[in-house]
């Protein structure tokens, strides 16, 4: 099982990730420690920030590590599954609901602008 399963596949886990990812498009912060508290493994919660970092999807604070900063390629639209590392192209090709869930997903982020 990868980190992107270890994630998705456990609904507390994803939901951590959603709330911190929520943060970010809202306040453009969003608390680390929480998300990693809920990851509660090493491994996992280094495979997610690299991931998020390498992408310039956060950085952290310089003054408070246990928080992060929304990065400069950030992206508002980014899907929780896309944030959590699956490759969309992946899942166009492997299912063929994908398409419709990629449309879905991107009208909830809409939605959630709406909010915010």
């Amino acid at each position: 099982m990868n980190w992107t399963e270890r994630i998705l596949d456990f609904p507390v886990r994803a939901a951590a990730v959603d709330d911190f990812l929520h943060e970010l498009r809202a306040r453009g912060a969003g608390d680390l420690n929480a998300v990693l508290a809920t990851l509660n493994e090493g491994g996992l919660c280094r495979q997610a920030v690299d991931f998020w970092t390498d992408r310039g999807w956060i950085v952290l604070a310089p003054q408070t590590p246990m928080i992060a900063l929304t990065g400069p390629d950030f992206d508002r639209a980014v899907s929780l599954r896309r944030f959590c590392g699956e490759p969309a192209m992946e899942r166009i090709r492997t299912r063929p609901e994908a398409v419709r869930q990629l449309l879905e997903e991107a009208e909830e982020v809409e939605e959630d602008d709406g909010d915010s």
